[in-house]
């Protein structure tokens, strides 16, 4: 976008040529939010609370941007909403005065709602309510309770309510069951099973955490003179859903199965799920199989993709594959031979892939532990270990090889698209970074720029901040049906094609597989650009969404559990800083928040918007990256928000 130098607006800002942006609002719970432009290549717009009007997170709205010169960023104000993302608010009750307030769970939904001709409603009761009035900063919105689900107190309603907000449903259709029923008596429709090649003298085993239900994948590997043929077995979901039919719609519109902290919810019925399309050791299963020929430095020699049938050996879960590894346990001379072999492959792909580029994130992921009524009893950091490499690695070799193999062939597909970051971006980062004391000359926009930079604070005490600021810089990746590339993993075709039974596009993927195996020009003109880009466009929007859900359904419990941790003293980092207050995380990934007057000991405070730090008027100042001490003083349920007080020296 170019700005002209026009004349001078309230808050040292000018109008730019193209004034107004259209664009979907995304809220920050801190109150702020950005309009992320429906024209590709335009920055986000930051908003600020008072500039929203009556819009709320993830409305479609115009707004009118400006440019601050001194800063060099670029502000919005909403000045029309042009489509709202909903009507309904799933949020706690809270009697203030004898008037009833709803309070969202979500707190993106950064407002509350007055609720009408609702008196019979208790303090704490968790309801979906009707928004008969927007709220307008500062003044709330108004609604009326529509659907009550129960107590705050209940550790099963958060849940119930967060998927409620979510449009996550455990339940199928009736015609969807009824339809899964049948599936076993349907003829084949790609390949029958006399006609696929049989793999079931192959050791084929599957790896997967502990409490999978669903098997998506296997994995075969023979040894030979100069590397390894390597055969990644996928299930075969498309020769059991059929286009357009009732699971297949009901697939398409959830996109994706759902993992919440307390449950899984599939995207096809159990039938499907749990039975006839998952890798069941010990089971005759129809798959698609990648066979590739690998040397020892990982180059792919060849490779070859068949419609199959294999019987899985053995199920493994990482831990004992692990163990395997470390020489603490045995699995019989030849599935250690197996896993030795696939160990070694995965060895060599990850270090071939380091050194083409690949962009390596380091996040701890926690694990809620609960009990048997769902009460959260520990939250600790997952390891890891290299068990997990070694399915990651095939998984993104037999995704590459089918990606180039439909880009090469001139079919329509749906690819995995992660594009290189915005320029714009990248000064933002630089100058944040400058900040937390790391200077770069320079920034590029290649993946061995962002390589650079994260290996030049390994070990610092901000490491886990610069990774989370790095992240933020880079685009999400999405579905598109032009293979643009994928930036992160530093490859020129990719797609997504090893989970069908939880992934929609996959399952798509799988169907122009089969039509070129087939070489049906039938299969192939039944493809349509336009649907394929309505299902990538689809999917791309509710991965977004069924991953916040899932987050929120982590953060409930972790709320949960450090309730009964009131009073404790732990260390942990600024992982961000707001004009109200600091985000600490803990190190099991416990996030909290500092409220500004909880620093009053500081007398007056200051806040940097330029290198987001907070600083005292006695020339204390609290950064991203600090290590800090604090003590737990309470948790707000309602709000989902844990509240720390930080402890200052001498206290």
């Amino acid at each position: 976008m170019k700005y002209s130098r026009g004349p001078k607006k309230a808050g040292n800002k000018r109008s730019p040529k193209n004034r107004y942006i259209v664009g979907t609002l995304e809220v920050n719970p801190a109150g702020f939010g950005f309009i992320l432009p429906k024209k590709a290549g335009l920055p986000d717009i930051y908003v600020a609370e008072e500039d929203m009007g009556d819009a709320i997170h993830g409305d479609e709205v115009k707004a009118v941007v400006y440019k601050n010169r001194q800063k060099n960023k670029l502000y919005g104000k909403i000045k029309k909403v042009l489509s709202r993302n909903t009507n309904e608010i799933t949020g706690l009750i809270r009697r203030r005065n004898g008037v009833l307030i709803l309070v969202p769970l979500n707190r993106r939904y950064n407002f509350t709602l007055l609720l009408q001709d609702n008196t019979n409603l208790d303090d704490g009761t968790i309801v979906v309510a009707e928004i008969k009035k927007y709220p307008s900063f500062p003044f709330p919105g108004e609604g009326k309770a529509i659907k009550v689900l129960g107590s705050e107190n209940d550790p099963a309603v958060r849940i119930l309510a967060l998927m409620e907000e979510y449009k996550i449903s455990n339940d199928f259709p009736r015609d969807v069951l009824i339809e899964a029923e049948k599936i076993r008596e349907m003829p084949p429709y790609y390949v029958s099973f006399d006609e696929r090649e049989d793999l079931r003298g192959e050791i084929a085993i599957t790896v997967d955490p502990s409490d999978a239900k669903d098997f998506d994948d296997a994995l075969s590997v023979k040894k030979i003179d100069d590397g390894w043929i390597v055969m990644v077995h996928i299930a075969d979901v498309a020769e059991y859903v059929r286009p357009g039919g009732s699971i297949d719609l009901e697939a398409r519109d959830r996109s994706f199965s759902v993992y919440l902290v307390d449950r899984a919810v599939p995207m096809l019925p159990p039938q499907l799920s749990s039975d006839l399309c998952s890798l069941v050791e010990g089971k005759d299963r129809l798959c698609l199989t990648v066979k590739m020929t690998l040397d020892r430095r990982g180059d792919l020699l060849g490779y070859e993709i068949v419609p199959s049938v294999i019987r899985v050996r053995k199920r493994l879960i990482y831990e004992e594959v692990q163990e395997l590894l470390d020489g603490k346990r045995t699995l019989g001379k030849e599935l250690d031979e197996v896993i030795g072999f696939l160990a070694a492959v995965a060895k060599v792909l990850y270090e071939k892939r380091k050194k083409s580029g690949m962009i390596e994130f380091d996040f701890p992921e926690a694990r809620v532990e609960l009990d048997d009524e769902g009460r959260p009893i520990g939250v600790n950091v997952i390891e890891r270990v290299f068990a997990y490499r070694i399915v990651e690695h095939l998984m993104i070799l037999a995704n590459s090889v089918i990606a180039e193999y439909l880009f090469k062939s001139d079919v329509l597909a749906i690819y995995r698209v992660h594009e290189k970051p915005a320029r714009e971006k990248l000064m933002e980062l630089k100058d944040t970074l400058s900040s937390l004391g790391i200077e770069l000359k320079r920034i590029g926009q290649s993946n061995k720029a962002i390589n650079r930079l994260l290996k030049q604070v390994e070990g610092l005490p901000c490491k886990r901040v610069v990774h989370s600021l790095v992240l933020r810089s880079l685009p999400r990746a999405r579905y598109d049906v032009k293979c643009l590339g994928h930036f992160g993993l530093a490859l020129r075709y990719y797609l997504h094609f090893t989970s069908p039974i939880r992934r929609y596009p996959d399952l798509m993927v799988h169907r122009v597989v089969h039509a070129l195996i087939a070489k049906d020009p039938k299969m192939l003109d039944r493809l349509d650009f336009q649907d394929l880009h309505i299902v990538a466009t689809y999917a791309s929007a509710m991965e977004e969404r069924i991953e916040d859900a899932e987050r929120t359904s982590v953060k409930i419990k972790m709320v949960e559990y450090m309730a009964n941790k009131i009073g404790e003293v732990v260390e942990g980092v600024i992982s961000w800083v707001t004009p109200r207050g600091l985000f600490v995380e803990l190190a099991n990934t416990v996030e909290g928040f500092v409220p500004l007057e909880d620093l009053s000991a500081c007398d007056k405070i200051f806040y940097n918007e330029g290198n987001l730090s907070l600083r005292g008027s006695g020339a204390k100042t609290f950064s991203l990256g600090d290590m800090v001490k604090v003590k737990l003083t309470h948790v707000d349920k309602g709000a989902n928000q844990i509240y720390f007080h930080l402890l200052l020296d001498g206290e």
